[in-house]
This record gives structure tokens, sequence and C-alpha cells, in this order.
């Protein structure tokens, strides 16, 4: 047989991950997701142990794990449990790794919510039950309740994350309001490869309500069912991340054109919206 030379192709290193690190993604998914609350209780080592369909060793060595990241905390005795501590959820503990992704190629992400938000939006406006509208009015509650208390001043770290998490449920609200899983996963993704963007913008603001105001918006044109509303605010909240990174990096995002649709617009983009804050 001839000689062949090998491929040139180069393959990404494997990121293994232990099946104590997939439960405790799975914990961490619920809390960061608002289904399971701060100061709440877990449910008991048997009952949990059976939900995540997984033995007690493995269930003990992931709740070692969010302990040790001050996530949840072990009470002994009779009226004891395993309670629900904080939802500052560590990157490590976030999810499954992602394949490195070099800082420029944030422009890739970015792009892909502009061409991928506005439908999934409408998509939730025509098929979300009551349930998921109050997700979307409790993630406005808790941005509201942060912008509130530093109006006018900056946030400290604290006050970023939850600002952060507020912008992080309502997306998540948005996608489960869809009914799509395949929808809901790739948000999941995209908001993982956004935070650090999210974060830094968010603690740049010259006034949180800003922030606020464009989940506000948000909710009130999916509520009302309007296609152009939803465009509209859809593309408020994206183009002020954008302009947040834009101010950070120091030059302005690819903008790549498609094709023009009838009547002159570019089909399927949202434009951006004028700078001031991280959405």
């Amino acid at each position: 047989m001839a000689r062949v030379k090998p491929t040139r192709f180069e393959f990404l290193p494997v990121q293994l991950v232990r099946p104590c690190e997939t439960v405790a993604y799975r914990i961490t998914e619920a809390i960061g997701a608002g289904d399971v609350k701060v100061g709440e209780r877990l449910p008991s080592e048997k009952d949990l142990s059976s939900q995540l369909g997984v033995s007690r060793p493995t269930l003990r060595e992931a709740v070692k794990l969010l302990v040790g990241a001050g996530i949840v905390q072990v009470v002994a005795g009779s009226s004891g449990g395993t309670f629900v501590t904080s939802d500052a959820i560590p990157p490590q503990l976030a999810g499954p790794p992602l394949p490195e992704l070099p800082a420029p190629d944030i422009e890739s992400v970015l792009e892909a919510r502009r061409l991928f938000e506005p439908h999934l939006a409408r998509l939730a406006a025509t098929y979300a039950t009551p349930a998921d509208f109050e997700r979307m009015r409790s993630a406005v509650a808790l941005s509201e309740s942060v912008s509130n208390r530093f109006r006018g001043r900056k946030l400290s770290a604290d006050a970023a994350h939850r600002m952060t998490l507020a912008s992080t449920r309502f997306n998540m609200a948005i996608a489960r309001a869809t009914h799509n899983a395949v929808i809901l996963k790739m948000m999941e993704i995209m908001l993982r490869r956004m935070e650090p963007v999210r974060l830094a913008a968010v603690r740049h603001l010259a006034d949180p309500a800003i922030s606020t105001r464009t989940l506000v918006n948000s909710l009130a044109a999916i509520e009302s069912g309007d296609p152009q509303l939803i465009d509209r605010a859809t593309a408020e909240r994206i183009g002020q991340l954008e302009a947040a990174w834009e101010n950070a990096i120091g030059k302005p995002l690819r903008r790549r054109p498609l094709l023009q649709a009838a009547g002159g617009g570019e089909a399927g983009v949202a434009s951006p919206a004028p700078p001031g804050g991280p959405r």
C-alpha cells in the first residue's frame, strides 16, 4: 500500500469531566436559573440521588464541590440538610467545559446573538405560558432591586454579579418560553460565552437603571406580542452590550451584511441601539 501523509487536521485537547462534576453542574444550573433559590433546602440525599440517577457517593462528592465553592452548606441534625447559600456560581461549576475561544472570537458570539435572539423572542411571545412570564418578571424584579439600591453610583462586585444574574435569568426565561430544548441549550452556551463581557460591561455602567430599563422594555414587548416592538426592544438590549464591548476593546465590532430582505432591510438582523449597558 502506498504511503499516505497524515492529515493536517489538529485535534483539540479533550477536557475530561468527573461524574461528580456533572452532578454539580446540574445543581448549579437549577440555582442559576432561579428554580432553586438561596435559602432553600435541597432534597434528601436519597431523593436527590434518585432524581439525578446517580449513586449516593457520587452525589456526596458533588456536594463537597458545592460546599467548597460556598454555594451550599450542610447542616447536621434532624432539622438540617443541604441548604443553598449562594447563587454566585463560579465559572468552573457553571457547566461542562467549553472549547477554548480566543478573545477576538467573542465577535462571533455577539454576531450569533444578533441573528438568534430576535427570532427567539418572537417565538417566546407566541408560546409563553403564564409560568414563563412569571420567570421573566422575577428576573426583572431582581434587576430593579439592585439598580434601585445603586441608583447614580457604581455597582459593587456583588451587585454587578446580581445584575448579570438577572439578565441571565431573563434570557433563559425567554429561551424556556419557546418550549424548544435545543434553543434552550443554545442560549445557555451563548450566555456562558458572553459572561465575562456582560459582567465587565455592567460594572462600568454610569447608572444601572439603564440595564433594568432594557429588560422592562423587552418584557413589555414580548407580552404585547407585537413583532416590531419585540425586534426593537431586543435590538436595544443587544446594542447596549455591543456598545459596551466596543468601548472596552476600542474598535467597532464586525457587522457582516446579509442578503437584502423584501423592502430593503437586512433579513434577520437586529440594528444596534445607542450605548448604555450590558444586556
